[in-house]
Order: structure tokens, then sequence, then C-alpha cells
């Protein structure tokens, strides 16, 4: 990419902040593969690195201290940063932002005149699109407050590509609308393709995302005129390590099948299916009903609307959509837990699911936990 194309983004995100002022800036942890370099280095052209401070929005996840060295070391690239922390969504020192009913998060979200997020875009299962606006929010929040968010995702509204109408998005939003009332918030949102920058749009933080995202659905998003009789979904590289995650793949693309239809998941697994709270509602609940029962009894956690929407895809009182595996890392008793048939390879799973390739609509999903694909008006 050009590079004055991000020069020019950092510039329009600093429009946004107080000149001269001591700044946050608030960057994706290692599970996003975000160029945050590209944009770090014109950056510390603008602004004094010894007067920045660096944040990692984690969310929920944690890491490790190498893990931490390291990515902070090739994050620094040698400026001299005032300092550099990694959120935890379970700290103490969690503050209050906004007003009335205010969400938690990490205190130097506050503590300097203004803040940036770095983020990338990109479809998000059910939260529409990532980007920097969920960076600044869900990145910095506290794990009630995550929670609460990630409860919506077991709404239908909660589609890949989809924020009219998306309860998770509208959650974001209003935390993000509660900091900006509070501090000045801009953006930098990189649109990626692997480790290739295609666009980078600066902003207020929030009014960033509409150009990304309508960049980055032209370069994910592949549309079909209606709904396939099957799908075949591949996942490789770290999403395809375990089911858990290459579920990503099923979630991206289930509304592509019509009700009725046929899955085919094509994932190495070899960890297994993973998330031992994932499991754990799989095993109390054989049917949609039965799983939302079990988080309506003892409340939602987090993952839980990875469990609850993949009974209601295989249930035959849900869509009914016959799912299979071919991942060298499941049993067949794995398989029958997650609803599905193991299978040697993606013949045998069209076949036994009475699918022939040569006269239904089988749709082909390269990579489908990066891919999306949308049928008819959706």
């Amino acid at each position: 990419m050009d590079n004055s194309r991000c020069v020019a983004a950092v510039e329009q995100a600093l429009r946004h902040l107080p000149a001269g002022e001591g700044l946050t800036v608030v960057v994706n942890d290692p599970q996003r593969a975000t160029a945050t370099a590209a944009v770090l280095a014109p950056l510390a052209e603008r602004i004094d690195p010894a007067r920045t401070r660096l944040l990692v929005a984690t969310g929920s996840h944690r890491f490790g201290p190498a893990e931490r060295r390291a990515f902070e070391q090739a994050l620094a690239g040698g400026r001299g940063y005032a300092e550099i922390a990694w959120h935890d969504c379970r700290s103490d020192e969690l503050v209050g932002i906004g007003r009335g009913r205010s969400w938690r998060g990490h205190r130097w979200l506050l503590e300097r005149p203004g803040v940036l997020a770095v983020g990338s875009v990109e479809p998000h299962y059910f939260a529409g699109f990532t980007g920097a606006h969920k960076t600044l929010t869900i990145g910095c929040a506290s794990h009630r407050d995550i929670t609460e968010n990630h409860s919506a995702a077991m709404q239908d509204g909660c589609r890949p590509c989809r924020l009219d109408g998306n309860g998770v998005f509208a959650g974001i939003e209003t935390m993000l609308s509660a900091l900006r009332r509070i501090r000045p918030a801009a953006a930098i949102d990189l649109v990626q393709k692997g480790g290739q920058v295609l666009a980078v749009c600066g902003g207020e933080a929030g009014r960033t995302l509409a150009d990304a995202a309508a960049i980055a659905a032209r370069q994910f998003v592949r549309r079909i005129s209606a709904p396939a009789d099957a799908l075949v979904a591949e996942v490789s590289g770290p999403l395809g390590e375990t089911f858990y995650q290459a579920d990503k793949g099923i979630k991206n693309n289930e509304f592509a099948v019509r009700d009725g239809g046929t899955i085919v998941l094509v994932a190495p697994c070899r960890g297994g299916v993973g998330q031992d709270e994932f499991l754990d509602l799989l095993r109390q609940a054989r049917t949609h009903e039965e799983a939302l029962a079990v988080v309506r009894r003892r409340g939602y956690r987090l993952g839980d609307h990875k469990a609850v929407r993949l009974r209601r895809l295989t249930d035959p009182a849900g869509r009914a959509v016959g799912l299979a595996v071919v991942a060298p890392g499941l049993s067949a008793d794995d398989a029958a837990l997650l609803g599905a048939r193991k299978a040697d390879s993606v013949a045998a799973a069209l076949a036994a699911a009475g699918v022939d390739a040569s006269r239904c609509g089988v749709c082909r999903v390269a990579d489908a936990g990066n891919c999306v694909v949308l049928a008819g008006e959706d």
C-alpha cells in the first residue's frame, strides 16, 4: 500500500484530538493480525512517543510473559514510549466511563486528554464488523460488560456484515458514545488481506467504520442469489486448530445454506473440540430450546452463544441443517456431541447427506474463517 494513505489517515485522526497533548494509543492484542506498525511509524513523526502511552486491548484474552515481551518489542520498534500496559478485564482498577449506567474500562482511557484506537476491519460473525470501535470498547472493558454485550450474540440479528438491528453492535455504539462524551476519541481503521494493507481510514472514533466496512465487504464477502443446498467451509491456520475456533467458518456462512441443507466443515482440529465451557453446555443441551433454558437458568457465560447457535443450526426444530466434519482431530464421539457426522472426505460427507454435487447447488468457501458468503438480500 502507498504509505501516503496511512500518513493521510493519521493526520485525519489527529484533527479530532487536542494538539500538543499527551495521548493514549489503544491497539489490538496478538490474537488479531492488525498491521499496527504501519500506523505507529507515521504517528511517531507527529506526536512525541515519550509522552505517549500504548494500551494493548485484550478484551477477555490472556497472554503469558514471553508473548507479551515479544509483542511489546515489535510494537514499540525502539521508539521509547512512555508506558505500555495490557488491559485486564478483571482488574480492580477499572473506572466508570459515562454517566448513569456507565460501563467500566481501563483507567488510561480517561487519564490523557485524548485517545486514539488502531483497529482492523473485517466481517465478524456476530458483531457485524470488527474495527477500532470494538478495540476501544470491548477491548478495554470489564469482564461483566463484555459478557453483557456478547449475550446479545444469541439474537438472530447478530450476523456477519449486519449492523442495523444488531444488538452487539448497538451495545458497542452505546459504550463508544459514553466515552466520546467525556474524552475526544479518534480511530484509524485498516483493511487487510493477509499481511497486505489494502486501505486505511482515519477520523473520529466510530465514524471511520462505514468507509472501511464497505471496502472490507468488497474483499471478504461473496454474494449468491439464493441459499445453497450445501456449503463446504474450509478453515486452516490457527483458526483450524480446534472446532471452537473453526466454528467461525460455519457461523460466517451458515445463512448461505437453506434450512434443511448441509454444511461440511473441513478443518484439522488437532486440538479437538476446545473450550470446556462450550463442551459443558453441549453436554447439557441436545436441542436449541434446552440450550436456551440452561443459559436462562444459570445466566449467560462468554462463549455460550456459540453453543446455542450451533444447536439452533442443527436442531430439527430449528434450521435442521445437517452438519458434517472432515476433521482428523475429532473423534466420532466428538462429532456426535456437536450434532454432526464425522466423514473422511468432502465427497463422502456430501454423499452421506444425499447431496449429488453434480445436480445440487454446492457453495465452497476456501477461507471460511475470514470470508463470508451472503445469500439473496441478506
